[in-house]
């Protein structure tokens, strides 16, 4: 894929791929934590997702976007610099698919844009404290901390432990991008988010099967009705270990929709 920019507010760079289609109304993609635009690269040639208009971003200060380090870095400015991108697109309306920390930016761009959000499909998105996995170890730290060792060990970690592609996103983002994003992610997870999200319309959530049953957000998702899929021979990292059955239920759940 061609990687394309646009400048926004002067002094924001932001970095998406972008597959144009007529036939049906886009999905916008949004990585996680210490991720990027790139994890979602077997959307582009799902068969599940022909004729779709597919677009996928860099979050600012991830991937091969970039703006000031005094940006807040929360889930709601994130939400608003894709939103600004989507305006500029003329993308009227959209489907959102988040992963992880994407989860809680796709979250803000349905409740900023509720009338525009066709729907939601969360990939292992934050839920609760135990749904903070790196940005927890992040947000542990201080600034000054992070920025002098426990970012480095952290890339070493993940190359020990043989994530060598999240640990090449992860050397991409910016220190500042990291810290702050992880300190927004840990605190909205504070409070759990099952029933916010359970409000956003044509809502659903997807975990790895590897996952099944082991964080206290599914039960709390089957007691809200949340409808919930799981992807075989997967863990968080669902896009990449079994993209093929991922894309098959997220066109599978976004047919659905037509048809209730």
């Amino acid at each position: 894929m061609i990687t394309k920019t646009i400048t926004l507010r002067k002094n924001f760079n932001l970095a998406y791929w972008e597959r144009p289609a007529e036939d049906e109304s886009p999905i916008v993609f949004i990585h996680g934590f210490g991720s990027k635009k790139d994890y979602f690269r077997y959307a582009f040639d799902s068969p599940s997702l022909k004729g779709f208009h597919l677009l996928a971003v860099d979050l600012i200060g991830f991937g091969q976007s970039t703006g000031p380090d005094e940006f807040d870095y929360s889930m709601k400015d994130q939400a608003a610099i894709v939103i600004e991108l989507l305006d500029h697109l003329e993308l009227q309306t959209f489907h959102l698919c988040g992963h992880s920390m994407g989860g809680l930016v796709v979250m803000e761009i349905a409740e900023l844009e509720p009338q525009r959000a066709l729907s939601l499909i969360n990939l292992e998105g934050n839920l609760t404290l135990e749904d903070c996995f790196v940005s927890g170890l992040v947000a542990g730290s201080t600034l000054a901390e992070f920025e002098e060792k426990g970012r480095r060990d952290l890339e070493n970690d993940f190359r020990e432990e043989g994530f060598h592609e999240y640990a090449d996103s992860f050397v991409q983002a910016s220190t500042v991008a990291l810290y702050k994003s992880a300190c927004h992610t840990v605190e909205e997870s504070s409070t759990p988010l099952v029933e916010r999200l359970s409000k956003i319309k044509n809502v659903c959530y997807v975990y790895g099967d590897a996952n099944k049953g082991v964080y206290p957000g599914e039960k709390l998702l089957h007691a809200a009705g949340v409808p919930v899929f799981y992807i075989e021979d997967a863990g968080h990292s669902m896009a990449v270990e079994n993209p093929q059955q991922l894309y098959s239920v997220i066109r599978s759940f976004i047919d659905s929709l037509s048809l209730a």
